[in-house]
């Protein structure tokens, strides 16, 4: 390939990725809005990287001017901080969640929108996407600036909304803890897989050295009879050693949440009932037998029969595996309450009525 079209291939990616970049400045731009409300794309091809320390460094109140003018300010800040967010993402998402927290504050929207909720529509921000934004958008700010101290650490917004309430209750203090916290159980989680593993390696170096053993007394007719040795604490802390440490990964907002309920930040999930977990399932079991009715099967067989075929293919495989799960789970019963009577309820599956077929109080049993 020559030269030239190497260099072709090139300024094409590069042109591309410049398009990219630009793209989120050019996105909001309407014919139908006057001009002097419009603005050009952003020059990226300048923008200054940013230390660590700036990442977090930014207050929407230093941005004066009258209700239009900071409207138009913002605007123009998030085109510059979207064509940045290839690298910094999570700087925009604080910068977004800010400006939106201090345009509903301070009501400047009021000269051009009816409600707070109307001005985010306009740029393409949803009611609760604009909400989450700008809870998590403090919390983002301290997230930002911990990065040095905790290198685990990826910012993100699923993050910063798992600590929220950390952040409400104990601002900067309850978020360090609970990130603290989180660090400590991903390198937990991580040394526990290290030694898993080095358990595993461990057993099956030294069933190899028995395998080994044991046939070459075979091959040489001598008496064996050494055991398999189980694997010790010291084989463990060998195989770990030549493994060397446990590289920890990175906080997860799994982590971050397991974290805050530990702390008592947040409470932790509710639990389904058994009882009604169950209940529900008849419920929906109920909802599918009436999906089927041979009405509605005929109804969509005369428009497209291979496709009613498909979805009752489909149907009954579901209820195969329902059907498994209930015998599965009438033998636990019989395990764990043995002695107990089992009497059938009374909408058993042994008489059934379809008033799709049969007319009113009219039964007969399955199968008939």
């Amino acid at each position: 390939m020559s030269n030239k079209l190497v260099k072709a291939g090139d300024a094409r990616v590069e042109e591309e990725r410049k398009q990219k970049l630009t793209k989120a400045a050019d996105a909001h731009i309407d014919p139908a809005v006057p001009a002097e409300r419009q603005y050009g794309p952003v020059a990226v091809a300048n923008l200054p990287d940013i230390s660590h320390t700036e990442m977090a460094a930014f207050d929407p109140a230093d941005i004066k001017g009258t209700p239009a003018e900071r409207i138009q300010r913002f605007d123009r800040l998030l085109e510059k901080e979207g064509a940045r967010a290839v690298r910094f993402k999570v700087r925009y998402d604080m910068v977004l969640g800010l400006i939106l927290a201090e345009v509903n504050r301070t009501e400047i929207y009021t000269d051009q929108y009816r409600t707070f909720e109307e001005y985010a529509d306009s740029r393409g921000i949803s009611r609760p996407r604009a909400y989450a934004l700008m809870e998590a958008a403090p919390v983002l700010r301290i997230l930002l600036s911990s990065i040095e101290d905790i290198p685990t650490l990826r910012p993100a917004v699923s993050q910063a909304i798992r600590l929220v309430d950390a952040y409400r209750q104990e601002q900067e203090t309850g978020v360090r803890l609970v990130l603290d916290r989180a660090a400590e159980m991903v390198r937990e989680t991580a040394e526990s897989d290290a030694e898993d593993k080095a358990r595993k390696a461990a057993e099956k170096a030294k069933a190899a050295a028995h395998a080994a053993a044991v046939k070459e007394a075979q091959e040489t007719g001598e008496e064996f009879a050494a055991v398999l040795e189980p694997v010790t604490e010291a084989d463990i802390a060998a195989e770990l050693g030549r493994r060397g440490p446990a590289a920890s990964g990175l906080i997860t907002a799994a982590a971050i949440e397991a974290a805050s309920i530990e702390l008592g930040y947040t409470e932790a999930p509710e639990k389904p009932e058994p009882a009604k977990a169950l209940a529900n399932a008849a419920t929906f079991l109920g909802a599918a037998y009436k999906a089927v009715a041979p009405r509605t099967v005929e109804s969509l067989a005369k428009e497209d029969p291979e496709q009613a075929r498909l979805l009752l293919d489909a149907a009954e495989a579901e209820l195969r595996k329902i059907e498994r799960r209930i015998q599965d789970g009438r033998r636990t019963i019989s395990r764990t309450a043995s002695g107990v009577p089992s009497p059938r309820a009374e909408n058993s599956a042994d008489r059934v009525t379809d008033a799709e077929i049969l007319d009113d109080d009219v039964e007969v049993p399955a199968g008939a």
